[in-house]
């Protein structure tokens, strides 16, 4: 009978934790539809460049992620040019934002292009 006890309280332990592991709150936004919020974010707080840049437009592809401050930490700039990688780094590093949806510690690849203003 106890042996009984036992293995109905470590079911009932195991098939609830299943399901609350699983359970999703309908509140948060996709993970598609956070990536493209956090990608405003960006750009929002990038702002205009005042570089002279060699080619029209320069293409970059930044990584980022969030830390437990709700902070981002840039971890890699891919650019052809040395100026818009530090420019990036610069703006963006241990900068506050508020993006529901976005899962701390992961990193997240933007892409972002840069276009010379006349």
């Amino acid at each position: 009978m106890k042996n009984l006890k036992t293995i109905i309280a470590v079911v009932a332990i195991s098939i609830s934790s299943v399901f609350s592991a699983t359970a999703k709150t309908g509140t948060e936004p996709t993970s598609e539809n956070a990536k493209t919020v956090l990608r405003t974010e960006i750009v929002s707080l990038l702002g205009n460049h005042s570089y002279d840049l060699s080619d029209k437009t320069l293409e970059a592809q930044v990584s980022v992620m969030l830390n437990n401050q709700n902070e981002l930490v840039v971890v890699s700039v891919d650019s052809k040019s040395e100026t818009i990688t530090n420019f990036v780094k610069i703006k963006l590093n241990y900068k506050k934002v508020t993006v529901k949806g976005i899962s701390k510690g992961t990193v997240y690849r933007i892409p972002l292009k840069m276009i010379q203003s006349s």
